[in-house]
């Protein structure tokens, strides 16, 4: 691969920033190189803005570049030889050449300012005699102006003149300002009493603040006071000068400004730095650098003193001049061959692009047409080197110098001063023709160039996004003269890059890949060419962030045209940058309405979902309260039926008692035994009644077994078609599969006759009654009427009739006691609110489902028993004699059953200790310890109950049987081994109970 040299160096790029630019490519192409010159800022700058453009620097790496040409005096200015030291250490160990400032051992490329100002400032004293000479110094952070100051010094010093400090000046500024060097000299003017001869300008750029002082004080240029500068360059595009143009009419107009140019300001006299050479030179030793040459440590280049109107001098041919009001030199030993030597001398370089023998023709032509007065041989010679010359890009004006010459060699030849005088006048106007029309020209084309940047500026400046961008530049680069172009963008980190645009050799590149590559590098993919290519790198920046870099491909074109582009391609990036944030940011919200609208919709949908599980919620607890108060309210009827009940059974106790001893001592034909068998009967009734009340309120006493469900209903099913009637068809479904029950066998009878009742009264014309059975899981979703039923194993017993149905508001109150939709005197309004009593009781669950006209299903679900063995359905009473002689204990509150007790137990030979509450009776016991063999005592009493005395009693004689009595269930814990006897009880039911006691413990 070919090796590729890099250059440092601040823009603009135009006028010496641009010759020393233009020599370094050169000089690269020459020797077989690439070329990067990477273009940033002065270091330091004040402007923070301007300062960002110094990332380009950011860029040079070994990985692309292999030796680099750092111009100190553009890029380090402002800050001195140690920062710049400091910042070419950045680029260690890539090789370097520091070009106006020596840096370090690296090779160093010099210009000979001290004696190029020298050399003027004798030009101001040897031909002009100037003594009083004035300097305008130029920054102090500038090597080579100090070296300038130097020179001048080194001038008056040698002609014997002492230096004035009254007439040596410094600007403020730390740049080439002409304001600056125009308000110094007026500064000086007026503490001077009379102005200097001549005021040497460290460069061009000061010369016009002088001139712009000299004009402002009444003085002339160069009659008053002469003035010569520095550079061969006046950089008017970097300075806000003001501009005087003509008016058709009137008056001239003037901009403004400190400092004025127009058509009259003066052509400078001036020292020439050699830029150029200089850049070529710096590109040379850079090759010998990669190539491991030996190159020199300094290498100072030779300046040269450019004489103009300026110092009042008019110029020779022979790069002499004299002043203009003196007489001409003239050489000695002038021959045609000396002026046309002269003649290719003037023209330079480009005199090889003219036609074959020019000069010695020009001169020999011109010789012949002063003698014989026919020019039009020399005249049509002269006008094609004037087209050729003006088409190489030679000015017409560098003409007159050879021209003047020319014509002085030939007049002194020829005799008639007359035909000379017409021919030369031909040529006057002939040169000033070309002259005018190179002007035009050059305007023209300035113009054009002009309006070409700025119209392919818009369109750039204009495009929306990167496909309108790479559109523009693809057609309006060739306008430009700009053979290829990379635009890079920055990733969020800088050292990070991704192609956006990649055109060359006038086509756009399609094979880049979009990937992100390091910065450094600074394409992703390798240029090549097949001759040594010249590339120009610069930053694209915002106010506020730095948006990537540019590589310019150089064509011909000057290089402000480059550094125009990079602004408006920054610019470009800039507003595609704008228009992309807020299209995202159009984006971002559309995309937020639309999730807006969305969890719009969602919270719709999740306040429908919600209101709808409330509304469940609230269906569900309305029931659920509705239970509550159910359950509430049956506990208040079960609290007052058990205060009823436990007086009734009380009542019928003493009733049934006594009507059955009656009945036992009365013959079968008294009179009076119908009467005494009516009481008997109506307590019967009433007992029954009693029972219907606690089972519903759930203080019945039950006595829970293991029962096949099944066997129960196949064994009450001939009771069940009776009650139901012809008319109605019983039909059973019982699966042999069926799991035992823990209830009450007794009980269960009552559910199937008081559901069958119920079923028969809604078919009044006959139906069908079906009766199933099956094994169930309820979960923790099962709705029933029963609150509190936990998850488990079940069997259902399901009884459904055809008959009339039941609307909402029956279903509703269908379980609450005494509510009955039969006529008055065909129903208690019990039967149900007895189911459901049953059912609660025995730990199970009862669903209800019945609409008008469809029929009724209830589902009553019973526990399964836990174990599949033990006996099934109601133990067998064992026979015993009902007599005895032991010593009974017996407890009863109320005195009327405790008189009955007592007799009936007396009457079967037991001795009877009777007590009216617990506590009577734990005294009876304590006196009579031994004598005891049972109690006999009531469950609820006053003082103490039934099981708080038993406990007590047992801590005497632990073995002591009991017997306790009680109308109704409660919440005292008898114990698991308990025998509980029912009010309201029979005689032979209470002695067959205790002599079971007695045998058993006996």
């Amino acid at each position: 691969m070919r090796p590729t040299i890099g250059m440092v160096t601040a823009g603009p790029l135009i006028e010496l920033a641009g010759e020393q630019w233009r020599g370094a490519s050169d000089g690269a192409t020459a020797n077989g190189c690439d070329f990067v010159c990477f273009v940033g800022n002065e270091l330091g700058h004040p402007d923070r803005q301007k300062r960002r453009a110094n990332a380009v620097y950011d860029l040079i790496s070994p990985h692309r570049v292999d030796a680099l040409i750092i111009w100190t005096t553009r890029v380090g200015q402002l800050v001195g030889e140690p920062a710049m030291r400091e910042f070419a250490r950045r680029f260690e160990p890539m090789p370097i050449v520091s070009v106006e400032t020596t840096l370090a051992d690296w090779p160093t490329i010099l210009m000979d300012n001290r004696g190029g100002m020298e050399n003027a400032v004798n030009h101001l004293i040897e031909v002009h005699g100037h003594q009083r000479i004035a300097f305008v110094r130029g920054p102090q952070s500038h090597a080579g102006a100090q070296e300038r100051y130097y020179g001048y010094v080194d001038a008056l010093t040698r002609h014997g003149i002492e230096v004035d400090p009254a007439l040596v000046t410094m600007p403020g500024s730390w740049s080439w300002d002409p304001a600056g060097a125009a308000d110094a000299v007026a500064k000086m003017l007026d503490v001077l009493d009379e102005p200097p001869h001549a005021i040497a300008a460290a460069n061009d750029d000061y010369a016009l603040g002088i001139v712009a002082a000299l004009e402002d004080a009444g003085l002339r240029i160069p009659e008053d006071v002469a003035v010569v500068g520095y550079d061969n360059h006046t950089n008017v595009r970097t300075h806000d000068l003001g501009y005087v143009t003509p008016e058709r009419e009137g008056p001239t107009s003037t901009v403004q400004r400190r400092v004025n140019i127009d058509a009259g300001t003066p052509a400078f006299t001036t020292v020439r730095a050699p830029f150029r050479e200089m850049g070529v030179r710096a590109a040379e030793l850079a090759v010998a650098l990669v190539r491991g040459e030996a190159t020199p440590e300094v290498e100072t280049m030779k300046t040269e003193l450019v004489v103009r109107r300026s110092c009042g001098c008019l110029p020779s041919g022979y790069k002499r001049s004299a002043p203009a009001h003196g007489a001409l030199a003239m050489p000695k030993r002038l021959t045609a061959d000396s002026v046309a030597k002269n003649l290719r001398l003037a023209i330079g370089t480009r005199s090889s692009l003219l036609p074959e023998g020019w000069a010695e023709r020009l001169v020999s032509t011109f010789l012949i047409a002063g003698r014989d007065g026919n020019g039009g041989e020399f005249l049509g010679l002269l006008a094609e080197c004037l087209r050729a010359s003006a088409r190489a890009g030679f000015e017409p004006e560098q003409w007159w110098p050879p021209l003047f010459d020319m014509h002085r060699f030939v007049s002194a030849r020829i005799p008639d001063a007359l035909a000379l005088s017409d021919l030369w006048l031909r040529v006057q106007l002939m040169v000033a023709e070309a002259f005018e029309r190179a002007g035009t020209f050059q305007y023209l084309l300035h113009e054009r160039r002009d309006q070409t940047v700025r119209e392919a500026g818009q369109r750039l400046i204009a495009s929306r996004d990167v496909a309108e961008l790479t559109d523009a530049l693809v057609e309006e680069l060739p306008r430009l003269g700009i053979p290829g172009c990379h635009v890079m963008t920055y990733e969020p980190n800088a050292e990070w890059a991704r192609p956006m645009v990649s055109y060359e050799q006038s086509r756009l590149r399609r094979d880049t890949d979009s990937e992100p590559f390091r910065s450094d590098q600074l394409t992703p993919y390798p240029l090549n060419r097949p001759e040594p290519c010249s590339i120009l790198a610069a930053p694209l920046f915002g106010v506020e962030e730095q948006l990537g870099f540019v590589l310019f491909e150089v064509g011909s074109e000057t290089g402000w045209i480059y550094e125009a582009v990079q602004q408006q391609l920054s610019s470009a990036l800039r507003g595609i940058r704008m228009l992309e944030r807020e299209r995202q940011a159009v984006a971002e919200a559309q995309e937020a309405r639309q999730k807006l609208e969305l969890a719009h919709s969602e919270l719709e949908d999740r306040v429908r979902e919600r209101t709808a599980a409330l509304w469940e919620e609230i269906t569900e607890r309305e029931r659920l309260e509705t239970q509550l108060r159910h359950a509430q309210k049956m506990e208040a009827i079960g609290r007052l039926t058990g205060g009823i009940a436990h007086d009734f059974n009380n009542i019928l106790t003493v009733i049934s008692g006594n009507s059955e001893a009656l009945l036992r001592r009365t013959a079968a034909d008294d009179p009076r035994r119908p009467e005494i068998e009516d009481i008997r009967h109506a307590g019967e009734r009433a007992t029954n009644l009693t029972h219907q009340l606690l089972a519903f309120t759930r203080q019945q006493v039950l006595h829970p077994t293991q029962v096949d469900l099944n066997k129960t209903i196949t064994k009450v099913r001939s009771m069940l078609s009776t009650l139901v009637g012809e008319d109605v068809e019983l039909t059973l479904t019982l699966p042999e599969t069926v799991s035992p029950v823990w209830a009450d066998a007794g009980q269960l009878e009552q559910i199937l006759f008081n559901l069958a009742a119920n079923a028969r009264d809604a078919m009044p014309d006959g139906g069908v009654l079906a009766i199933e059975t099956d094994d169930v899981y309820l979960g923790e979703d099962h709705v029933g009427r029963i609150v509190g039923v936990r998850p488990d194993d079940y069997v259902v017993l399901r009884v459904v009739d055809t008959g009339t149905g039941m609307d909402e508001s029956v279903q509703a109150q269908v379980f609450e006691p005494y509510f009955t939709t039969k006529p008055v005197g065909k129903g208690t309004g019990l039967g149900l609110a007895t189911v459901f009593g049953i059912v609660q009781q025995s730990g199970g669950q009862i669903d209800l489902a019945s609409s008008p006209g469809s029929g009724t299903t209830i589902s009553i679900y019973l526990p399964r028993t836990r174990t599949s063995d033990g006996p099934s359905g109601q133990p067998a009473r064992r026979a015993s004699p009902r007599r005895g002689s032991e010593t009974i204990l017996l407890v009863e509150d109320d005195a009327q059953v405790r008189t009955l007790t007592k007799r009936l137990l007396e009457q079967a030979g037991y001795v009877v200790i009777e007590a009216r509450n617990g506590r009577e009776a734990l005294k009876l016991a304590t006196r009579h310890p031994e004598e005891i063999d049972v109690v006999v005592t009531d469950v609820v009493m006053p003082k103490m109950g039934g099981p708080e005395l038993v406990a007590e009693l047992r801590r005497i004689r632990p073995t002591l049987a009991v017997l306790y009595m009680s109308g109704y269930t409660t919440e005292e814990k008898l114990g698991d081994t308990a025998v509980l006897l029912t009010k309201p009880y029979t005689e032979d039911e209470l002695l067959d109970q205790i002599r079971l006691l007695l045998d058993q413990t006996g």
